[in-house]
């Protein structure tokens, strides 16, 4: 091996190693005393300062790696951490004596024996006795026949799988809803999306969304009335960021709103 090539392996220990400790990885990968042993006889056929400086700067790599495994030892056993083929070879070692005295200091039961009668116990222990096998239970699910069948878009619009129009009319028909349904610049949001049909009330509720998220609509919280105030915009805002606020739009609560209108 030329005096280059032992040169470039000292740079290649230097990079290891700091490489070792910037990403905070297992610092035992690195042989600290195989490198030692090179770099004193890297030291014996050094003959320029530069190589000295280069083998000192290898040597300083290497003794901060010693110090992090140092602190690495401790981390883990102040973790009560285990090497998983410590834990192997111990388990193995073990009798089935001894392997169940282990499983019964650690069971922790979330029923036991007292709280249930004997008779009951009994019952619990034959149904899965007698249970059948999860082959016998589960039936094979019937061969699917697929058809293929066209549809118009006026079926599609009528089964509300598309929508009429450009979803650019769309916004802006939307948006001109929001402010003429709005009183004194804001309504409620419950107030506004509420319709006669769950359907509609989640299409609603899907433009409004899109609506604050483009800066055509603001929403403020009421927690007097535990609702969102919508205020529509004159023109449209540039949004910088963004924000999540999340509605509740299920059919129990869309329910209980149109109910509570039913009642007023």
């Amino acid at each position: 091996m030329s005096f280059k090539v032992k040169r470039e392996y000292v740079e290649r220990i230097i990079s290891t190693c700091e490489r070792v400790l910037r990403r905070g990885v297992d610092p035992f990968t690195i042989e600290v005393e195989r490198y030692i042993k090179y770099l004193k006889d890297f030291l014996s056929q050094s003959s320029s300062t530069e190589d000295l400086i280069l083998d000192l700067e290898a040597l300083e790599a290497l003794s901060r790696v010693v110090e992090f495994q140092g602190r690495w030892i401790r981390d883990k056993s102040f973790k009560l951490y285990f090497d998983p083929l410590i834990i192997e070879a111990k388990v193995k070692s073990l009798s089935l004596s001894d392997l169940a005295h282990v499983l019964c200091q650690a069971l922790r039961p979330i029923a036991s024996v007292k709280m249930i009668s004997r008779v009951g116990f009994e019952e619990a222990a034959k149904y899965w006795f007698n249970l059948p096998p999860l082959k016998d239970r589960w039936g094979r699910l019937p061969h699917q026949i697929f058809t293929i069948e066209s549809m118009s878009i006026e079926d599609l619009i009528r089964e509300k799988l598309a929508l009429r129009g450009s979803f650019s009319e769309m916004v802006e028909e939307f948006w001109r809803r929001v402010k003429d349904s709005s009183k004194d610049g804001k309504i409620y949001y419950w107030d506004f999306i509420k319709s006669n049909s769950f359907e509609e009330s989640v299409l609603k509720a899907y433009m409004l969304s899109y609506l604050v998220s483009y800066g055509y609509v603001g929403l403020d919280y009421d927690p007097k009335a535990d609702d969102y105030v919508i205020i529509p915009y004159e023109e449209r805002i540039q949004v910088l960021g963004s924000n999540s606020i999340a509605v509740s739009i299920s059919y129990d609560e869309w329910l209980r709103r149109v109910k509570d209108v039913g009642k007023g």
